[in-house]
């Protein structure tokens, strides 16, 4: 049985960014064109009784109300 996964999330760069209005759920529109890149973050994903982030770098917050990846996590529990 797996209890783990280690994926590579690569990044983009945003060559054009235009924000054209905010939804309903106060995220915003947006026009880009974005351009992938070969190096990213590595992403472990554990198996847990709880969500718990830890990204290893001092300037990320400790609240993990404002993490989006603790964000990402908690909507796909409440999903799934």
């Amino acid at each position: 049985m797996m209890t783990h996964l280690r994926l590579r999330a690569y990044g983009k760069i945003n060559l054009g960014l235009d924000v054209t209005g905010i939804r309903e759920d106060g995220y915003h529109e947006l026009d880009m064109i974005m351009q992938s890149v070969d190096f990213g973050d590595d992403v472990w994903v554990e198996k847990s009784d709880g969500i718990f982030v830890d990204c290893g770098e001092e300037y990320v917050t400790d609240d993990m109300r404002d993490n989006i990846a603790y964000r990402a996590a908690q909507e796909f529990f409440s999903a799934t």
